[in-house]
């Protein structure tokens, strides 16, 4: 809808529109100059109202609106936050008893509620018994043998793995780690990875608001170009940030896979999923990309949330490429990808192994080269980053391209090694 009904659905005034609409608190997709309002929109309108009627100033709200973009509602930063704010509210409301008794006790009923969540005992989540049909080598796409298991509710929590060809892994706390590739994750420039809280306190709310825009346009594709995805690998460089929005649309019988080589990264996640969600199937890699053990042309769906970048920077070649074979015939390829436009390309100086990632055209030609058709596409328009932690796009102006693609039949494939050689 447009803002004009937008704004009479809440009766609000346009005004009060377009000024949240600079503050970043509504975030709305803009066709032909024009704003249009889903149901997220609504969403988002509503929570702001919650939140104005709880008392909260419209710095406070933003704040909040901010991290729920980057992290979801039901995550421990958020949480963290909306509890301290609520605090600081009582404390204030404390001074004014008689004026702000309602208040007050609207305030104490969400802070219990909220408190009693957190203490809630989390299951434990281990490998699903039902996923041991994907696994395969990754040398020689062999058979895995599994020994020396421990088994709680069909999951494994702990197992020895081996090959006939000399690859062997474990099963350790419900996590597959590969012990050629568990090191401690770090920035480019060696500082600690930062946390969410971390990233949230120094990236500006427009920032935030594109990326969680490619998160909703990304899910979108995903649930119109298939229904009952069964197997799903994500690969995010924040580990189970994209979970965190899509989990209320993940289908109750779809595994969902998250890798990452840090293993404590890796079971952070798995701590925060086994708290917060209800979810079972799922299925947790500690593995670099190119040594995931899953049998190929298993997955129906692949998830490329910003690790295109990473991965050139780190192993010098197309994620894509890495997880292709992997993928069923017609399975689907969603990824979100940062890029400069037009003229704007000579401004940049970046490492010649990343500059083609940040051309749409190459990128796209280099989906091409992998038989991937993109069946849609949109850009979601320019953002000045000021990611302190993407220091060769700070301060600079970059746009979201976001695209989900098909695999082609057999016929219209390359040879995998192929295309790999022709992209490096």
């Amino acid at each position: 809808m447009r803002i004009g009904k937008f704004a009479s659905k809440f009766k609000v005034t346009r005004d009060t529109v377009r000024h949240y609409l600079d503050l970043g608190l509504l975030n709305p997709q803009k066709k032909g100059g024009q704003y249009f309002f889903g149901e997220e929109d609504l969403a988002d309108m509503e929570m702001i109202l919650g939140f104005k009627g709880l008392g909260f100033s419209l710095a406070e709200i933003l704040k909040l609106m901010s991290c729920k973009r980057l992290t979801g509602v039901n995550s421990e930063e958020y949480r963290t936050l909306y509890l301290s704010l609520l605090q600081e509210k009582k404390n204030s409301i404390d001074k004014e008893v008689q004026r702000y008794l309602e208040m007050r006790a609207k305030i104490k009923g969400i802070i219990d509620l909220s408190s009693n969540r957190a203490k809630k005992g989390g299951k434990t989540l281990g490998f699903p018994i039902a996923a041991l049909s994907i696994l395969a080598c990754p040398l020689c796409q062999g058979r895995l043998n599994i020994s020396d298991g421990k088994i709680k509710a069909n999951m494994i929590l702990k197992a020895c793995i081996h090959c006939a060809c000399g690859y062997s892994a474990l099963i350790e706390d419900g996590i597959y780690m590969d012990p050629k590739s568990v090191r401690k994750r770090t920035l480019p420039d060696g500082r600690k990875w930062p946390t969410r809280k971390e990233f949230l306190a120094l990236v500006s709310p427009q920032y935030i608001n594109m990326r969680y825009k490619a998160v909703d346009t990304m899910i979108e594709m995903m649930q119109e170009e298939m229904d009952n995805p069964g197997y799903i690998l994500a690969l995010d460089p924040c580990v189970c940030l994209f979970l965190m929005h899509y989990i209320k649309y993940l289908p109750a019988d779809a595994t969902y896979i998250l890798n990452e080589v840090d293993p404590e990264k890796v079971g952070a996640a798995k701590k925060e999923i086994e708290s917060n969600y209800d979810h079972d199937n799922f299925a947790f890699f500690c593995c670099d990309i190119d040594r995931l053990p899953i049998a190929r042309k298993t997955l129906d769906i692949v998830i490329d949330y910003f690790m295109t970048k990473r991965h050139a920077r780190e192993k010098d070649s197309f994620v894509i490429a890495e997880v292709l074979p992997l993928l069923r015939e017609q399975g689907l390829v969603v990824g979100a990808y940062p890029h400069f436009k037009g003229s704007s390309k000579k401004a940049f100086s970046l490492p010649a192994n990343l500059r083609k990632y940040y051309d749409l055209e190459e990128l796209q030609a280099m989906y091409g080269e992998l038989a991937v058709e993109e069946k849609e596409g949109i850009d979601l328009g320019a953002v000045l980053v000021d990611n302190p932690y993407e220091p060769e796009l700070l301060d600079k102006e970059v746009h979201f391209h976001v695209l989900a693609g098909r695999v082609a039949a057999v016929s219209a494939q390359k040879p995998v090694q192929l295309v790999k050689e022709a992209l490096a």
